[in-house]
């Protein structure tokens, strides 16, 4: 550790190690007993294993057809990640880049739709999706997942507003009307932000369980948060099963932070609220 940092930053810093140690930990034991058999992980959990077997996972593969929730979920997140960005893009590039009345009081009603979750209006929502048909339908659980975009507009509205007036009335001069100037010129250079709200925007979207059980009914088109909640709901007879999904459901998440961390970092550094 540096010698130069603070007491206060020392403590943060050994409890953060903690805190990702345990992480760590938790991941790894998941995964160790995953390829464990279902006696031998409730007979001898923190004994030594009688044998590795694959068997976990080729059972949720053939018998409960993961592949079939896998893809369902893969379809919901792309098209509620290119909804979000979609929508949190315009509407940021307008607060960020335009002064207007209300400009303040829109900004502030985006911070405060960050702390109210989507479950408290589950009734209207449902009646409304009910009323235009898409009850059981994938297009109901992106619209609901895709419109989800207070901290989006917040991160990207900090980095628009950053941006010099001097690139908006150049690219003026040149004879560029709005969407030309918002498509080549501000949202890529907006791409790290951009970058780092899909990351975090897809694990909300990839972990969600509560608004696809409400809105899709059918098993064909259930995601794999609920397969793992169907197998926890009977978690003694289910272990083997259960440690399987739950791995195999970490892991895409899992790998795009270990490779991307640093992007993501960056981009929250790039639209990080003022204080």
């Amino acid at each position: 550790m540096d010698k130069n940092k603070g007491p206060l930053e020392k403590v943060i810093n050994v409890i953060m190690w903690i805190a990702s140690l345990s992480i760590i930990f938790v991941l790894g034991y998941l995964f160790y007993n995953s390829f464990r058999t279902k006696s031998d992980v409730m007979t001898n959990t923190l004994g030594k294993p009688a044998g590795f077997t694959a068997e976990n996972y080729i059972r949720v593969f053939v018998n409960e057809s993961f592949a079939r929730y896998f893809m369902n979920s893969i379809i919901i997140l792309f098209f509620a990640v290119v909804l979000l960005v979609f929508l949190s893009s315009f509407v940021a590039y307008g607060l960020g880049r335009y002064k207007f009345r209300g400009n303040k009081f829109l900004r502030i009603f985006f911070l405060i739709g960050m702390m109210f979750p989507v479950q408290l209006g589950i009734v209207p929502i449902f009646l409304m999706i009910k009323g235009v048909g898409l009850i059981d339908s994938y297009v109901s659980v992106i619209l609901i997942l895709g419109t989800a975009i207070s901290m989006p507009v917040l991160m990207l509205t900090e980095f628009f507003s950053k941006l010099p007036n001097e690139i908006y009335e150049a690219a003026t001069l040149d004879g560029a009307g709005e969407l030309t100037i918002f498509f080549r010129i501000m949202f890529p250079m907006a791409q790290p932000v951009i970058f780092s709200v899909c990351l975090i925007s897809s694990v909300s979207i990839w972990n969600q369980f509560f608004i696809p059980l409400v809105f899709l009914q059918s098993d064909a088109k259930k995601t794999v948060p609920q397969l793992v909640v169907k197998f926890t709901g009977n978690l003694f007879n289910n272990m083997d099963s259960a440690l399987a999904a739950s791995v195999l459901s970490t892991i895409p998440i899992l790998l795009l932070f270990v490779f991307f961390s640093k992007k993501v970092l960056s981009g929250f550094m790039g639209g990080a609220v003022k204080g």
